[in-house]
Formats: C-alpha cells, structure tokens, sequence
C-alpha cells in the first residue's frame, strides 16, 4: 500500500557500465525512505486537563514564549533541509499571524490542531465541527492554501470520539493524525503505520507516530517524554527497520521544548513528567534525526503514494 515498484526487463548481455550505475542509482533512489516530522504548534500553557491551574481566562496574561521558541526550532529545521508539517492551534494563530506566515514560506505545511486545545471527546459532534470550520477559515486567510490535516490534542481522537473521522472526512480533510497505537491515550489495537481509513462521508489517511514494542506494551517513541528519554541508538535502529520495510517514521514536538522552562506550581507528577521529563535532550534528538534522516511533512508524504 505505501510502496509500488515498477518492473524491469533487461538483457543482461545489452548492459553497459553507464546502465548498470543509472540502474543502481535509481534503484537507491526507490529505496530511500523519507520520515514524517511534525510540530504541534501552542504555548506552554496549553496543557491538557489542567483548567484549574491554568483557565482559558488567564491565557492572555500570561507571558508567551512560542514565538522565539518556534524560531528556535525553525531554524534548526533550515539549517537541516528539514520539513515539517505544523499543527497549528487557532489561538496561536490569531494572536501571531505573523509566526504562521513565516512557517508558511520557509516551506512548511499548515495543518490544524483544535482552537483552544479542546479535547475532542468531550466536545460534541455539532461543536466539533464549527471549531473545524473556525480554526479552518483563519489559517486558510493567512497562507492562502487548502488546509487539509488535523490533530487533536493528546491524541484525543480514539474509541470515545471515532465519530470525529466521519465529521472531517465531511469537512473536507485529507488526513487526520490523532489515534495514538498507546494504552491510556489511545488503543494498542490502531495500525501502527499509515493507512486508510473508510467513513460514510469519505476516506480519510491516518498517520500515527512512532512507538516500540516492549514487554509492557507500546512505548511512545516520536515524541514527547517517550522520545527524549530514549537513548538515541535504539531510536535510530527502529526508524532504520521501518524503512527497510519502505515504511516511514512520524515525530512530533512542541516548540516549549526549545525554549525557557515554565514552571507550572501545583501541576500533578505524571503531567509535570509528561511535558518536562528530560526536555533538555529535546534539541539533541531532533539534531540527531535530522542529520541522520531525510524528513518531510505529512502533505509530500502523501503526495507520494
């Protein structure tokens, strides 16, 4: 499904050594994989379930930090030749137009993360779709292009929502990146790779992000707490499987791991860990993937296949 070879028929007495090179050059070319990198595109107080430490009233107060952060993290992406798809929330984007443009032209994908960080299941369906439509309209005045990818917060998108599919099938959306193959947060039981999904209004690609299999179940390994903790060699040696299976792998960060830690009094342990447990190692790793992998956005990935 992700990988269509051609078919060859050669003499092999008519060969030359210019062939046999042009041959051994495409083939290489056919057996390049290309990873999927991703950004999901808030400030450092959007953190889910946690309203009563930090209400959507007191947003605007608070001091910003995803501007520098996200130029940060751009320009290690450009020094790389990276590209990424950014999952932007639509509350960023109204309040830093200016960010969103900039991603926009260093040649960046735009993709849509929710308005105010909402978890989708505890949305209903009717509200679902005008923040689609909402957050949609903003980001398509600001790069002036079809916006056609969506992820929820936290992964929000799982067997509480799956009703959410048929709505952005509907709405016109390409591909969605929300069902996490992870306990907790998702369901282990999800594809672990890209694939279709089928909804009475429309197909929908579905792009998970990297896990490992342990003796515990599925470790999170694209991003976030999974990835920072992992030493990096075992990191590198599954992308390298999946790639020999022509399979790509799918990252994703947060622009708060690039910039100055803000504390959070009062956040619970398991939550604090989630969003700083070994965040310094956040540019590490990144450096490490881009300088050992070619990365693209989820939209080339697509067009690809």
């Amino acid at each position: 499904m992700f990988f269509h070879s051609g078919s060859w028929l050669l003499a092999p007495d008519s060969l030359s050594l210019y062939d046999l090179n042009g041959f051994e050059e495409l083939n290489n070319k056919r057996m390049r994989v290309e990873n999927i990198l991703t950004v999901d595109l808030e400030d450092w107080f959007h953190i889910c379930e946690v309203e009563h430490l930090l209400p959507r009233r007191n947003w605007d107060r608070l001091p910003s930090t995803v501007v520098a952060s996200s130029e940060n993290l751009l320009s290690l992406l450009e020094q790389s030749g990276s590209r990424a798809t950014f999952f932007v929330l639509g509350y960023v984007a109204e309040k830093y137009p200016e960010l969103i443009q900039l991603i926009h032209h260093m040649g960046h994908e735009i993709a849509y993360h929710g308005w105010d960080h909402e978890l989708v299941y505890n949305l209903s369906k009717s509200d679902f779709r005008q923040i689609l439509r909402k957050g949609i309209r903003c980001l398509e005045r600001l790069v002036d292009q079809r916006v056609v990818g969506f992820r929820a917060p936290q992964w929000s998108i799982n067997n509480r929502s799956v009703w959410a599919l048929e709505i952005l099938a509907e709405e016109g959306f390409a591909y969605d990146s929300s069902m996490a193959p992870l306990k907790i947060i998702g369901n282990e039981s999800y594809p672990r790779n890209p694939w279709q999904v089928s909804t009475a209004t429309g197909q929908l690609w579905e792009l998970p992000p990297l896990t490992l299999k342990t003796p515990f179940g599925r470790y999170p390994a694209g991003g976030s707490w999974g990835l920072r903790c992992l030493p990096y060699p075992l990191i590198r040696r599954r992308v390298q499987k999946l790639n020999e299976r022509q399979t790509p792998a799918l990252f994703y960060f947060h622009p708060r791991e690039f910039g100055g830690k803000k504390s959070v009094p009062g956040l619970p342990p398991a939550k604090k860990f989630a969003v700083y447990g070994g965040v310094w190692r956040s540019g590490s790793q990144l450096k490490k993937l881009v300088a050992d992998f070619q990365f693209i956005s989820i939209k080339q990935y697509l067009a690809s296949q």
